[in-house]
């Protein structure tokens, strides 16, 4: 078992806690956008966080970029319009 995640770098390189809950909000918000049920939200969310989670499992720090860019390419594959009201929001 890998180091988890424990330090996001934002872009004025401060350093806050890693939080999925914070990815699966801002997913459940995007997919309420675009009218996408909240069981479906919810179960997209919690497998592109896990998705996040495991593709930095070897780092304990990550830039908040590369977690952003990872969970579109996530959304892209799960859900279009879930992305696409991913990546509106967070410009």
């Amino acid at each position: 078992m890998g180091v988890f995640i424990t330090k996001v770098v934002k872009k004025d390189d401060r350093k806050e806690d890693f939080k999925a809950d914070k990815i699966r909000r801002g997913i459940e918000r995007a997919a309420e956008r675009v009218d996408v049920d909240k069981d479906r939200a919810r179960k997209m969310a919690d497998r592109v966080a896990r998705d996040v989670e495991n593709n930095f499992r070897d780092r304990d720090e990550i830039r908040s970029r590369d977690i952003r860019d990872r969970v579109l390419e996530a959304l892209d594959r799960e859900e279009r319009r879930v992305a696409d009201a991913f990546r509106a929001f967070r410009k």
